[in-house]
């Protein structure tokens, strides 16, 4: 049997993304993009795969923090969503599935990033932000192995 595909819906307006197939690096990669709004959905690793610039999608996917900045709702997982920054282009990733929203145009603005070095400050403050996280919960689960 068949594996049947997931369903994306668009965050922002609500409608079914159309699957399209999208030349990367490598095998091509089916993406969902929104009728309505044109935004696209990457799921986690298609953002390296399209733009073939790894220091970029590990700088916007990886070591995103913990907070919430992203009015969106993520959907594949339907996850909180984080603000991450390449620059001027501003892209929605998921806290839970690492997949990522590009409002229309912005993936052809990441894909122009070649030299792209990214602020590591803002990056360090989000790897403190995970840090802390971790040992937070942690605490608590030797917390609560204790009482059990």
């Amino acid at each position: 049997m068949a594996k049947k595909e997931k369903t994306i819906e668009c965050p922002k307006c609500w409608v079914e993304a159309k699957k399209e197939k999208m030349e990367a690096f490598g095998p091509d990669v089916i993406i969902d993009v929104c009728p309505k709004c044109r935004g696209i959905w990457l799921d986690q690793g298609e953002l390296k795969k399209i733009t073939g610039n790894r220091k970029l999608s590990d700088f916007l996917t990886k070591e995103i923090g913990t907070q919430s900045k992203s009015e969106l709702v993520c959907p594949g997982c339907g996850g909180l969503m984080d603000i991450e920054r390449a620059d001027d282009v501003e892209v929605d990733v998921c806290l839970e599935c690492n997949g990522v929203w590009l409002d229309a145009g912005e993936l052809d603005e990441l894909k122009e990033k070649k030299e792209f070095k990214g602020d590591e400050l803002e990056k360090e403050e989000e790897r403190w932000e995970e840090r802390t996280y971790r040992e937070r919960t942690s605490r608590q689960r030797r917390f609560f192995r204790f009482f059990r």
